[in-house]
C-alpha cells in the first residue's frame, strides 16, 4: 500500500513499516498521542489527506494507529468532497486541451503551456457578455463573411477569412489582411451598443490569439476596451498590447482590464485593433474571446447566439466524523491563482464552521485590495486572533493554522507568526469548506492544491516544515 499526506518534506512512498511509515528522508514529524490509540472510531486517532494535484483522497490513521495494523484508508472524490456548480465549465485537461465539465462536475485543472497539474479550480460566477464567441456564421473568403455580430473594419486593405475550427479545443477564426494601409484594423466580437456598463465598475476583455501566417512586420496588435454612452459618444479607449507568435494558441491568452472612472460610461465594448504602418501581410487566429464583469480573466464561457453564465465552484467537506478533534487541530492548505495583483471580495482558502461566519477557523483568506492573506478564528461572531499577514507576491502560496485553547499560530509559507495566547475556540464546527466561505461566497478564484487536516496542535517546527 502506498502512502502520501502531502506533506512538504521529501518523501519516499513505500508501505507503512515500523517506527517511520511515512518513509520520510528527512525529519519525521511527531504525529503521534499519548498512549496508543487502538480504537479506529476515535477521531484522535485520524488526519484527513485531500491532494488535488496527485490526485489521491485520505483518511488516515495516526502512526501508532498504523503500527498497530489498521493503515490508511483511501477514497474517492466525490467520498470526500461534496461538489456543486449549476453550469457547465471549462478547463484544460492533462493534454492541454480545453473540454468542458458537466453540470455538478469538478474541475482539475491543467497548465496548457507545461501540462502540469494545477489543482481542483474554484472560481466564482461570471457571466460573457460576448453573444457569438465561437464564430458561429462566418464564411471563408475574400473578405468572407465574418460572425453573427462581429463587425471588422479595414481600410484599403484586403481582408480574407481563412477559416474557422478549433484547436487544443479552442474554437477559433484565422484573418489575413495584406495591403498598404497607415491606421488601424478593427475586429469587433460584438456590437458597441449591446453590454451595459457603468462608472465603478471593473471589465476584463480577453481573446487567445496566433500568428499562423504571415509577419508583425509594420502590425502592433492590441486589445482595446472601448466605453461609450447609450447614444454611442466615445467616453475612453484604453489599449492593451500584445505580441502574438507561432506558439500553441491556448498558451496565448491576451486579455486587458479596465476599471471605469468615467461618469458618462454606459456601453463597454473589447476589440482586436491591429495598427498597421505601410505594407503588411499578415494572418491572426483568434479564439473564444470573452468580456465579463470582474478585474481579472476566468475561465472561457463559450456562446453561440447569447450571453452565457457560468455558475460558482462550491465544495465542502459536510463530514468531519472520525477524524475531526474538536478539542485542537491544524488544517494546512495550498493554494495558487492564476492572476497577479491585489485581492478582489476577500476570497477564502479552506476552514472549518458551524455553516454560519460566527464560528470559523480559516486556515487563510485575502484582504480585499491588497496582496495579504491571514487567518481567522471566530467564536460566537467575535474574532479570537489577530496577526499580521502574510504577502501572498507568487503563483503557489500555503499556510496553515495550528490551533487550541489560549495556543493558536499561523504558518505562511516557511515563516511562523507569533503564537496567540488568548483565543477561546468555537463550538459545533461541522463541515470544511475548500476554495470559499461557509456558504459558498467569496471563491478563491483559482487552485485549491491540497488541504490537510491534523487532529491535534502541531508545533512551530511543524508547522514551518509543513509550509516551506
Amino acid at each position: 500500500m502506498s502512502v502520501n499526506f502531502g506533506f512538504s518534506l521529501p518523501a519516499l512512498r513505500q508501505a507503512g513499516a515500523g517506527s517511520n511509515p511515512f518513509g520520510q528522508l528527512g525529519p519525521t514529524l511527531d504525529l503521534s498521542f499519548a498512549g496508543t490509540v487502538t480504537d479506529t472510531n476515535n477521531p484522535n486517532g485520524y488526519t484527513l489527506n485531500t491532494n488535488f494535484i496527485t490526485p489521491e483522497y485520505q483518511v488516515a490513521a495516526q502512526y501508532a494507529i498504523w503500527e498497530d495494523g489498521v493503515g490508511l484508508s483511501q477514497k474517492t472524490f466525490s467520498q470526500i468532497v461534496t461538489f456543486t456548480r449549476a453550469s457547465t465549465g471549462t478547463y484544460f485537461n492533462s493534454a492541454g486541451t480545453l473540454t468542458t465539465a458537466a453540470i455538478n462536475e469538478a474541475r482539475f485543472d491543467y497548465n496548457p503551456s507545461t501540462l502540469a497539474a494545477q489543482g481542483l479550480l474554484i472560481e466564482e460566477s461570471r457571466t460573457n457578455s460576448i453573444r457569438n464567441n465561437t464564430m458561429v456564421g462566418a464564411v471563408a473568403g475574400t473578405p468572407g463573411t465574418d460572425p453573427t455580430n462581429w463587425v471588422t473594419s479595414y481600410g484599403a486593405l484586403t481582408q480574407q477569412i481563412v477559416g474557422t475550427g478549433t484547436e487544443n479545443g479552442i474554437a477559433y477564426i484565422d484573418y489575413r489582411y495584406s495591403g498598404t494601409l497607415t491606421g488601424s484594423i478593427v475586429i469587433r466580437p460584438d456590437s458597441e451598443s449591446q453590454v451595459v456598463a457603468s462608472s465603478g465598475q471593473a471589465w476584463t476583455g480577453s481573446a487567445y490569439v496566433k500568428l499562423v501566417g504571415g509577419s508583425l512586420t509594420n502590425v502592433t496588435c492590441s486589445l482595446n476596451m472601448r466605453q461609450g454612452t447609450a447614444a454611442g459618444a466615445l467616453v475612453l479607449n484604453t489599449f492593451q498590447s500584445f505580441t502574438p507568435t507561432s506558439a500553441a494558441l491556448n498558451t496565448q491568452r491576451a486579455s486587458i482590464v479596465v476599471a471605469s472612472t468615467q461618469a458618462t460610461t454606459e456601453r463597454i465594448l473589447v476589440r482586436l485593433t491591429l495598427d498597421a504602418t505601410g505594407a503588411i501581410d499578415i494572418t491572426l487566429r483568434i479564439g473564444l474571446p470573452q468580456l465579463e464583469l470582474g478585474a481579472f480573466a476566468t475561465s472561457v464561457i463559450p456562446t453561440t447566439t447569447t450571453a452565457l453564465t457560468r455558475s460558482a465552484d462550491v465544495a465542502s467537506v459536510n463530514t468531519l466524523s472520525p477524524w475531526y478533534n474538536a478539542a485542537e487541530g491544524t488544517l494546512f492548505v495550498e493554494t495558487s491563482r492564476g492572476y497577479t495583483g491585489n485581492f478582489v471580495n476577500f476570497p477564502h482558502t479552506a476552514g472549518l464552521s458551524d455553516g454560519t461566519s460566527a464560528n470559523v477557523i480559516w486556515a487563510g483568506y485575502a484582504i480585499n485590495g491588497s496582496q495579504n492573506i491571514t487567518p481567522e478564528i471566530l467564536t460566537g461572531g467575535v474574532d479570537q486572533l489577530n496577526f499580521v499577514t502574510g504577502t501572498y507576491s507568487m503563483s503557489t502560496a500555503k499556510n496553515a493554522i495550528a490551533y487550541k485553547t489560549n495556543d493558536s499560530q499561523w504558518f505562511f509559507n516557511g515563516a511562523a507568526f507569533a503564537t496567540d495566547t488568548t483565543c477561546t475556540m468555537p463550538s459545533g464546527l461541522n463541515r470544511l469548506s475548500i476554495g470559499s466561505d461557509t456558504i459558498g461566497g467569496q471563491p478563491w478564484n483559482g487552485w485549491i492544491r491540497r488541504v490537510t487536516y491534523y487532529p491535534r496542535r502541531l508545533s512551530q517546527t511543524d508547522g514551518i516544515a509543513i509550509t516551506a
